[in-house]
């Protein structure tokens, strides 16, 4: 969801070039309920009871980011521990892990990412780690997008990084939006479907705790999702990933409901998945949102903004509707907090403003039930 420059360890970058197959490809809001060692608790293999609201819940959390400094840093995880929310998803990229080559890492980056895993544990906070972005030595070429040129050359990656650190990293997502060439080259599901093939039985091999999430296509994509499930094995990921990120950028969750191709619709989604045999799997919503800007000149429909009143009020619904799938067991929200150097669109997504101010949408972060989300959704001067 980003471009990465060099020695960024995962910079903000592409958003507004970055469309995926109608809406926007943002990073998101993470939550995993996972542990780690023969004590934890994984998800993908709980009892399905209905909930009343989602178990997991989380922000997307840019703590590689160069651009944010350790000032930042801190005042962004206490703000998102204070929220009552217990995960973060940390997009990490394993070109800055591995940049010369599949026998070494650079210590530079692993101390770097050490330490941004400590500073998320200390604060209480769980993590889902997606885990992207090819070196070129992998790939054969510059373009970090780029698919591996050998899936083996990710998997032992990944299995090193889960190893590396069993207590912090709660779950790992396998690469991001793969159905978006600007983020992973070839979008045939098959090419994803085989990384993911070999990446899951190495890192279960060294942690059978974690919890492996598949890469979410932007919108639903329900025909790339179709190409996954015909090529790989259903046994091969612990829960499926889901961006329900509307087509049009300032559509309600109401709206969402209303249409088929809406990219947002969690019913039809999720009726998709029962139709394909995988009614038990959990459903991990990695990235949602909508952003809180004015319109600007030469905006698409999928940037359209809204006002911040309402970015709460869709949140909270949206919350409200995932918890009548009792599948929909994470849910991470778009992002922690707003940007100052993109588009207006990309901006805008934070639950906390670029001063440091808390929005609206703060408050429904950790509504508690569905009726508590829909109470939010409905009452401008509860959520304000």
């Amino acid at each position: 969801m980003f471009s990465v420059g060099s020695r960024v360890w995962g910079s903000p970058g592409c958003k507004g070039s970055c469309m995926r197959f109608a809406s926007v490809g943002i990073l998101v809001v993470s939550l995993v309920l996972a542990g780690c060692g023969s004590t934890s608790v994984n998800p993908a293999t709980e009892p399905r009871a209905p909930l009343d609201s989602v178990p997991i819940r989380g922000v997307t959390y840019h703590g590689m980011w160069t651009s944010r400094d350790e000032a930042d840093r801190i005042r962004i995880l206490d703000q998102i521990a204070a929220s009552g929310v217990g995960w973060v998803r940390m997009d990490v990229a394993w070109k800055d892990l591995q940049p010369q080559g599949r026998t070494a890492f650079d210590s530079e980056a692993v101390a770097a990412l050490d330490s941004r895993l400590k500073e998320i544990a200390n604060r209480g906070l769980k993590a889902l780690v997606m885990f992207w972005w090819a070196p070129a030595w992998s790939s054969g070429g510059p373009e970090q997008s780029a698919v591996p040129g050998d899936p083996q050359d990710y998997a032992q990656a990944a299995r090193w990084l889960v190893e590396r650190w069993p207590s912090e990293i709660a779950a790992l997502q396998v690469w991001n939006e793969p159905n978006l060439p600007e983020f992973f080259a070839d979008p045939d599901p098959a090419v994803y479907a085989r990384l993911l093939a070999v990446t899951y039985p190495a890192v279960k091999d060294v942690r059978p705790d974690l919890t492996v999430v598949t890469a979410a296509p932007t919108g639903l994509d329900l025909s790339w999702y179709r190409g996954f499930i015909a090529a790989t094995d259903e046994d091969g990921f612990d829960a499926i990933g889901a961006h329900p990120y509307p087509v049009v950028g300032d559509m309600s969750t109401e709206e969402c409901a209303d249409q088929a191709r809406t990219g947002c619709n969690i019913a039809r989604f999720v009726a998709f998945l029962d139709r394909h045999g995988l009614t038990e799997t959990p459903v991990w919503v990695t990235e949602f949102g909508w952003s809180t800007h004015a319109d600007f000149r030469g905006m698409q429909r999928w940037q359209r903004g809204v006002d911040e009143e309402e970015q709460a009020k869709h949140t909270a619904a949206m919350l409200a509707t995932f918890s009548q799938f009792p599948q929909i067991q994470a849910a991470f929200i778009y992002r922690d907090r707003d940007f100052t150097d993109a588009n207006p669109h990309m901006n805008g997504f934070g639950v906390v403003r670029a001063d440091g101010s808390v929005k609206p949408v703060f408050a429904v972060l950790n509504c508690s039930s569905a009726a508590d989300c829909r109470a939010r959704a409905g009452n401008s001067s509860e959520v304000l």
